[in-house]
């Protein structure tokens, strides 16, 4: 592959994750912005920390069909 088009995929698939957009790629899988809430997490010790929102990359590979 050319390295112009990898580098201009990447730049087209951040721009849309950006958006929040889902992005399907035939053969390769879906990626999609997933949003965690904010949780109490608590530690062994007793410690308890607010853990902040955050945004999430999730990928779904399609691959499984394949010989």
């Amino acid at each position: 592959m050319d390295s112009e088009f990898i580098i201009a995929f990447k730049e087209v698939l951040r721009e849309e994750l950006i958006k929040k957009n889902s992005v399907d790629i035939d053969g390769l899988g879906h990626f999609e912005v997933m949003h965690r809430e904010q949780y109490h997490k608590r530690y062994d010790t007793g410690k308890v920390v607010l853990m902040p929102p955050a945004d999430l990359l999730q990928f779904k590979s399609n691959t499984k069909n394949l010989p």
